[in-house]
């Protein structure tokens, strides 16, 4: 990730606002809403949540979980803005993808960069409409000492009054109290509603949260494959045993190789294949974990399907095409598996396509974790693991080392 601040998007004109890139994109946005090709977003979520409006009841609104301490609720999928080429050229189609997924249920809106390729302005345009229907995520990449100007920035860029999620970026975890305490003096002025940090190091989690227990949320690598937080509802209660032996039973099954099978004694042979109560593979006890519950702090998961690597396996076995066939989908059973985990209340994957935000939706009320996600994720993981991490695009390798126990 780029830490180098990026002056040439800052406000240079009158009433802090940059005229070159944001005057096209309101047009697209109008254009859109006159022609009806976007709904008006009051018809869409209900009424707009104000900075101090009272904590959403998750419980009467499907699809939503609240974010840890932060009186925060957002969606259990949330919208990752990765953008690729073609998004960033057709900031219609962007909408569009915005709008379909408001429809869906998403509320959560991750603006990864705001660098050159004008991403953040082109989402702060798409979301202005919305703008009291959707919860804002940002990570600060300016200086330290510009952190108040850079979030000054990005209220004037979402013409709002207050961001929702403001994060920190740091792998190290080092010299973040300048950063940290100017985000807190932001949240104090009504600017900020929640700050939060994030790092792809297991380590560096656990040391920033002892030493900032009053961070509001983290955001942290999570998926079936790279499981160093364990998940306090251990998925492997969702298996049915019947269903184990069934499979073991059948004819060539490399699915639990290694498991000697008594059926007197079920729960004690799904707790080795288990491995530890992590269902893919081997997974050490985290020790953030004990600290987000002491905390409160709140959980969102990025990497639910390790940078796209896992969605690029293969796996040659009978049960797969069954499971195929009866309408299983890795997406699905990948984004399951990570809300399974009672703590983390979203996760992100990217958004580019009005397809993937259909199917990444579905997920939403879809019914939780089960026998059959399972044994489609173990099928994954088993190729995962012959392939030695070779199936992980070389920018994400950095999973194998800090996430797999």
């Amino acid at each position: 990730m780029n830490l180098v601040k990026t002056p040439d998007l800052r406000p240079t004109t009158e009433g802090g606002k940059n005229i070159t890139r944001r005057d096209f994109f309101p047009q697209i946005v109008a254009a859109a809403l006159s022609t009806g090709t976007l709904l008006n977003p009051s018809e869409l979520i209900g009424s707009p949540l104000s900075p101090t409006a009272s904590p959403l009841n998750s419980s009467s609104r499907s699809g939503q979980r609240p974010l840890g301490k932060t009186g925060i609720s957002v969606s259990e999928i949330g919208f990752g803005s990765h953008l690729n080429s073609e998004n960033r050229s057709d900031p219609e189609g962007r909408v569009n993808q915005i709008r379909k997924g408001l429809e869906l249920g998403i509320n959560l809106f991750d603006i990864y960069n705001h660098g050159s390729d004008a991403a953040f302005e082109l989402m702060s345009m798409a979301l202005g409409p919305f703008r009291h229907n959707v919860i804002i995520s940002l990570v600060s990449v300016w200086a330290p000492e510009e952190t108040m100007a850079e979030v000054d920035f990005a209220l004037d860029t979402f013409n709002t009054d207050y961001i929702d999620l403001y994060r920190i970026y740091s792998e190290s975890g080092n010299s973040i109290d300048r950063k940290y305490e100017e985000l807190q003096k932001a949240k104090e002025q009504g600017k900020i509603r929640a700050v939060g940090f994030v790092s792809h190091d297991h380590s560096v989690l656990v040391n920033t949260l002892t030493n900032y227990p009053e961070l509001d949320y983290l955001m942290l690598p999570y998926n079936f494959q790279h499981q160093r937080f364990k998940p306090l509802k251990t998925v492997v209660e969702s298996v049915s045993w019947g269903t184990i032996k069934a499979i073991k039973e059948s004819s060539e099954d490399p699915l639990h190789k290694g498991i000697s099978f008594d059926t007197n004694s079920p729960s004690a042979h799904l707790k080795k294949m288990a491995a530890g109560d992590c269902l893919f593979g081997a997974c050490s006890d985290s020790e953030l974990q004990p600290l987000v519950r002491e905390t409160g702090v709140g959980l969102i998961g990025i990497k639910p399907f390790a940078g796209g690597g896992l969605t690029t396996l293969n796996p040659s076995h009978p049960v797969l095409q069954e499971l195929t066939d009866g309408g299983m989908s890795l997406p699905h059973a990948a984004l399951k598996f990570v809300l399974e985990a009672s703590e983390f209340s979203s996760t992100i994957p990217a958004m580019n396509a009005i397809d993937q935000i259909v199917e990444n939706c579905a997920v939403i009320d879809g019914g939780g974790f089960s026998s059959t996600d399972a044994m489609l994720l173990q099928l994954y993981a088993d190729a995962a693991n012959e392939s030695k991490g070779k199936y992980l695009p070389e920018k994400y390798r950095w999973l194998e080392d800090n996430w797999k126990a």
